[in-house]
């Protein structure tokens, strides 16, 4: 097996895959990632029996052949190497893999190809397209919000759902939730409402172009096909909590502020707050809300006052400020609506403008201290 590739490039695909490799693993061999040449296509594939990715790169292919190398030292080496020609001499027979430069020469020695897991069969029974960018953002602002919690592996995903001619994703950690949805040209082609890994997602945001991308869905898995690329990825077999339900349908008092205001001072004042609860207080008027933190066991405190427009009595409610933090920066308006009840009911957020009704915050309160 022999082919020449640029270092650079050869590195952005290997970082593409980077993701996908388990650093510690039980099968060693899912720590390598499978280089396959054809011609002059070098399709490099990586897996962790749940998600696997696959990417082509265009080379100047010598012996066809296909081997699994080492990942992380493949991926130190291109990493550490300047924008050079890179020729790689690969012997199937014994392993042994021969990488060099202009000013070097590199070997290591790789597994049998036969070994490496094969990418699941597919077959998609539902099947849509969205352009790269879109998809790209509604992963931004929604994985952020995925439950870490092991014990509830439904909300260590997100949820896609077909609404007419919307495509909705939902995410939840219990404390924060996102709902955003994605106004389609025709109906939703999505048979069932799935849930993605965040995992997978992640990877896949940093991985497509702002082309088309298509998703596939069959009974147990999800395919997202981009450029000369793809990635599978097992669906999470739980069902999705009823996160409507926890939607509060009176919230009429509304607060707007602007936006990066209100997270500059979120920000300062929450060096104040207490390291385990990250506490912050509202205190809501009509044309001004006072923000205050307080560190009762090391004695600090801070407060600043930014103008805003409420629509209700005056209200006192306290936040998580990190919470508060993660959804205004994952909100693009200029303005941003806070909408209240009660002190212990969850607030809702959102943009104000053009986005008001494509996408939906919500945060619980936290209980103020006395």
């Amino acid at each position: 097996m022999k082919f020449t590739a640029n270092s650079i490039e050869l590195q952005r695909t290997l970082n593409k895959v980077g993701g996908v490799v388990p650093t510690k693993s039980t099968m060693p061999i899912l720590e390598n990632i499978l280089c396959e040449l054809s011609n002059n296509i070098l399709t490099v594939t990586a897996t962790d029996m749940a998600i696997s990715l696959t990417v082509s790169l265009q080379v100047r292919g010598a012996e066809d052949g296909k081997i699994a190398i080492p990942a992380k030292r493949l991926m130190d080496t291109m990493k550490s190497l300047p924008d050079t020609s890179t020729a790689f001499s690969i012997d199937t027979t014994t392993n042994k893999i021969k990488i060099t430069t202009e000013n070097g020469e590199y070997g290591l020695t790789g597994e049998t190809a036969k070994d490496f897991p094969p990418v699941p069969p597919f077959k998609g029974t539902s099947e849509l397209s969205i352009d790269g960018n879109i998809l790209r953002g509604l992963i931004h602002k929604t994985t952020f919000a995925v439950s870490t919690d092991e014990l509830r592996p439904a909300m260590m995903g997100v949820l896609f759902q077909a609404r007419d001619s919307d495509l909705r994703a939902v995410s939840t950690d219990g404390h924060r939730l996102v709902r955003l949805n994605y106004r389609q040209q025709k109906p939703v082609a999505l048979k069932k409402d799935v849930v993605i890994p965040a995992k997978a997602l992640l990877i896949l945001g940093k991985s497509i172009d702002d082309g088309e991308t298509t998703i596939s869905i069959s009974e147990t898995h999800v395919k997202f096909t981009f450029s000369q690329s793809f990635l599978v990825s097992r669906l999470i077999d739980e069902a999705y909590p009823n996160y409507e339900t926890v939607i509060p349908a009176e919230n009429d008092k509304q607060m707007t502020v602007k936006r990066d205001e209100m997270i500059s001072s979120i920000r300062r004042v929450a060096l104040y707050a207490s390291a385990t609860t990250h506490q912050i207080r509202f205190d809501i008027g009509k044309s001004a809300v006072h923000i205050t933190a307080q560190d009762i066991d090391f004695g600090g405190e801070a407060k600043e006052t930014i103008p805003c427009s409420f629509t209700g009595d005056s209200l006192e409610i306290g936040f998580n400020s990190v919470y508060l933090i993660d959804i205004l920066s994952h909100l693009e308006s200029e303005q941003v609506a806070f909408r209240f009840s009660t002190p212990t009911r969850a607030g809702i957020v959102s943009p104000v403008g053009d986005d008001s009704s494509s996408i939906l915050m919500l945060v619980m309160p936290v209980r103020l201290s006395t």
